[in-house]
């Protein structure tokens, strides 16, 4: 399970600034393998004047390990946020990732697609693709450097990227003297100047690994 706090100084074509806390969970199944369900719920906690703060829809992704380096499988996004906050939208679509190490090197990509299936015809229709790159190097006594969340996003109903992101994540493993405590910190810019997305977000994150549930 993981909390993660997003800060966005600064929007394209809109004054003000927001933050938001992403809480997660990955929780596997069937004898922990080969499937497990991601679960990711955002919260805005702060926004720009013109813009509300609550939670957001919640996305759910279902996977199954296919092999050493590849998962595939099926992600749900669920209308539970308020007016602007969600798409008030039910959407699914396919997921996949490749995951790969070569040494200290850990090399691959993850990919989510979604498309509305059902909601009010009043609100507009919802296709969206997520890419992110995956590059990491470890480093000594836990540290590691590589990409930050570069989740590249291709919005299918208007034809064009809405987010371009380049950046960098700093991460430390076993925190505290706690081997099952990471966090990390990134920072990250967005080259596609679209209108009403963020040009500088940061974040950092605690995350917390257990070995069994009650």
């Amino acid at each position: 399970m993981s909390a993660e706090d997003e800060l966005s100084p600064g929007y394209y074509g809109e004054a003000g600034s927001s933050n938001q806390i992403n809480v997660r969970a990955q929780i596997p199944y069937a004898n922990s393998s080969p499937y497990y369900v991601r679960i990711k719920l955002p919260i805005v906690t702060s926004a720009p004047a013109e813009s509300i703060t609550g939670a957001g829809d919640l996305a759910v992704t279902n996977f199954a390990v296919l092999d050493r380096a590849w998962v595939g499988g099926i992600t749900f996004r669920f209308p539970t946020a308020n007016d602007s906050l969600g798409t008030h939208k039910y959407s699914v679509g396919p997921a996949f990732g490749y995951t790969v190490n070569r040494g200290s090197w850990t090399i691959g990509f993850s990919e989510e697609s979604y498309f509305s299936i059902i909601g009010p015809s009043s609100y507009p229709p919802v296709g969206k693709s997520q890419i992110s790159p995956i590059l990491r190097l470890a480093l000594a006594n836990g540290w590691s450097v590589g990409f930050s969340t570069m989740q590249f996003s291709y919005d299918w109903v208007n034809n064009r990227w809405t987010d371009v992101p380049l950046g960098l994540r700093f991460e430390k493993r076993g925190i505290v003297g706690l081997p099952s405590l990471d966090a990390y910190a990134d920072a990250e810019r967005n080259v596609a100047h679209t209108d009403d997305t963020p040009g500088w977000t940061f974040r950092s994150a605690l995350r917390w690994f257990f070995t069994r549930f009650l």
